[in-house]
């Protein structure tokens, strides 16, 4: 029971930590599906559907075949994440280090090394998100409430058409894009405690964005809106940049483990060397251009995707009751 406990808190922060990465850390993302039309009901709405698609990605039986397309499809749109988070990597340690030349070659050694950690497996993704996550949480709380100076009530419901289909596209592409991450770090729990988990993302995830939102308000859509809210204090600023690069590391980390694994494909390392290159020359479209152009695709998608592994379902029972129910031979 202990152990149970133990592992669902892990798989919570390490799922957790593959999605408050660059567009979630910095605003640009929260910004674009909640804080624009800011509401009690699309909170609740990314709540429920968080909690549903985590439990279902983690617990469902799934057919080898289907898991495959799927985990290639998962594998390619975290191409894209990833060079979204080099480019949020390469912005920062500008700011944070004060670099105006070469900043590319430390965020490049940077995706390089946590590439070769994420081929060890999800072992190291859990770690690492186990160790940084919850304070990086509670910092971004901490942050939120003592030193954001907007504050903006959300409505009770959306004002918008858009506020009700922007959450549920957002939960749709972060779940998506952390599938491997479910499945693989969720596999060993027990179903009880695979829903205990599913509700500690959920509630995690959604404190931050419902903060984040309040925090942000009505700002101008900057390429970082959080991180707007504190320039005029430096060193607030400067701790707000290293949270962001922490949250930022764990989805990144995340992101290439994801690629790594590419649906369980056993890639030889020159194809591997070939994604990595293609990530690093993909981060030169820049962060807010990939958020604003391909995440709402890849969130459309993702329900496609998710129905199709709610109506294979029942075959993929099917064919474990018919290997665990065979009829036994009689023996004279």
């Amino acid at each position: 029971m202990r152990k149970q406990f133990f592992y669902s808190v892990v798989t919570s922060m390490t799922v957790v930590g593959s999605i408050i990465g660059a567009g979630f850390i910095t605003g640009k993302e929260i910004y674009e599906f909640f804080a624009f039309d800011f509401s009690w009901a699309g909170i609740y709405l990314a709540l429920l559907l968080f909690v549903s698609i985590i439990y279902l990605i983690s617990s469902m039986p799934i057919n080898k075949r289907l898991s495959k397309i799927i985990g290639i499809f998962v594998a390619i749109s975290n191409i894209v994440v990833s060079s979204c988070m080099l480019s949020a990597v390469s912005s920062l340690y500008c700011d944070l280090f004060n670099l105006s030349e070469n900043v590319k070659i430390f965020s490049i050694i940077t995706v390089i090394l946590l590439f070769i950690a994420s081929i060890d497996g999800i072992g190291f993704t859990e770690k690492f998100n186990a160790l940084f996550i919850p304070f990086t949480v509670v910092a971004i709380i901490t942050v939120c409430l003592v030193g954001g100076k907007k504050s903006t009530s959300p409505n009770l419901s959306p004002t918008t058409f858009k506020g009700v289909i922007n959450p549920a596209v957002y939960v749709g592409f972060n779940t998506i894009l952390s599938f491997t991450v479910i499945k693989n770090s969720g596999e060993k729990l027990s179903p009880p405690f695979k829903l205990f988990s599913a509700v500690l993302t959920a509630i995690i995830l959604c404190v931050c964005i419902f903060l984040i939102s309040r925090a942000i308000g009505s700002v101008e859509n900057e390429a970082m809106p959080f991180k707007s809210l504190f320039k005029s204090n430096v060193k607030l600023s400067k701790i707000v940049d290293i949270i962001m690069l922490f949250a930022i590391y764990s989805t990144l980390l995340s992101s290439l483990y994801t690629v790594a694994d590419f649906g369980g494909a056993q890639l030889s390392v020159k194809a591997k060397l070939l994604l990595l290159t293609l990530i690093i020359a993909l981060s030169e479209l820049g962060f807010e251009t990939i958020v604003e152009a391909l995440y709402p695709k890849i969130g459309i998608v993702s329900y496609g995707v998710i129905i199709a592994i709610c109506l294979l379902r029942e075959s993929a029972q099917g064919l474990q009751l018919k290997r665990t129910y065979r009829p036994l031979k009689r023996t004279r």
